[in-house]
């Protein structure tokens, strides 16, 4: 998975202020992670590890059996650590990052002779089509590996459909990308977000403090770079 222990500042590691912060950031993540997998001890006969990553690829969260986890522990992969194939090599977290898709890392495909012992598998994890983590699943290479994939993208699905519910301001935050990619001003992302909202017209212009004709002229500069001509289709392109 990874030829690094953790990751330095300025040298591919990390700090433990900032693996914290990430910690924070992805917290409802974390914790829908945790929800998901409660019962693979159940459900899955094999020893196994889920990895949970950051957009950069950055492990920030692991859980799954002791057996598994002692043997990441063991070989120095810990929150913190990069899987990005720059800083890790061949992996199934930095290929998915790579492909923009789910991935499969067998044995010895690993650049990490550590891990030869095992097969992982990755899928992003995306809302609105912005991915905002990725889900890896791990254990012992000698198991037939096809049972895997369907399992960890139905985790993801489950993840992705749940967490706009428990982290409206992450919805923010992905509906801000969004129109950044239409090249919308900050004031048309405020304006744009609030008409998503279903405010109307006079409620924006008290939030922003500015005349109801200007938030009119607004909403028609953002429907001509956003490619609409009504509410109707505004909100069907970004909900």
């Amino acid at each position: 998975m990874g030829q690094r222990t953790l990751l330095k500042v300025n040298d591919h590691f990390l700090s433990m202020t900032e693996i914290k912060k990430r910690l924070i950031e992805r917290k409802e993540i974390l914790y829908l992670l945790q929800e998901e997998t409660g019962n693979m001890n159940d459900l899955l006969p094999i020893p196994y590890l889920f990895v949970i990553a950051d957009p950069e690829g950055t492990i920030i969260d692991y859980c799954g059996t002791e057996l598994l986890k002692g043997y990441f522990e063991r070989n120095h992969m810990k929150i913190g650590t990069s899987s990005a194939m720059n800083k890790a090599g061949i992996n199934a977290i930095g290929l998915s990052m790579e492909k923009h898709s789910a991935s499969v890392v067998i044995g010895a495909e690993h650049s990490n002779r550590l891990f030869a012992e095992l097969s992982c598998v990755c899928t992003p994890i995306r809302i609105k089509n912005v991915i905002i983590g990725y889900l890896s699943l791990c254990f012992h290479y000698f198991h037939e590996v096809t049972f895997a994939l369907p399992l960890i993208e139905h985790l993801a699905k489950n993840i992705e459909e749940k967490l706009p519910q428990k982290d409206p301001m992450l919805q923010k935050e992905l509906t801000y990308s969004l129109f950044e990619q239409y090249k919308l001003t900050n004031r048309e992302k405020e304006i744009a977000y609030g008409w998503l909202e279903n405010k109307n017209v006079p409620e924006i212009a008290d939030t922003y403090g500015i005349s109801q004709s200007t938030v009119r002229t607004f909403i028609k500069k953002i429907y001509a770079k956003t490619r609409v001509n009504h509410k109707g289709a505004f909100l069907r392109k970004f909900t």
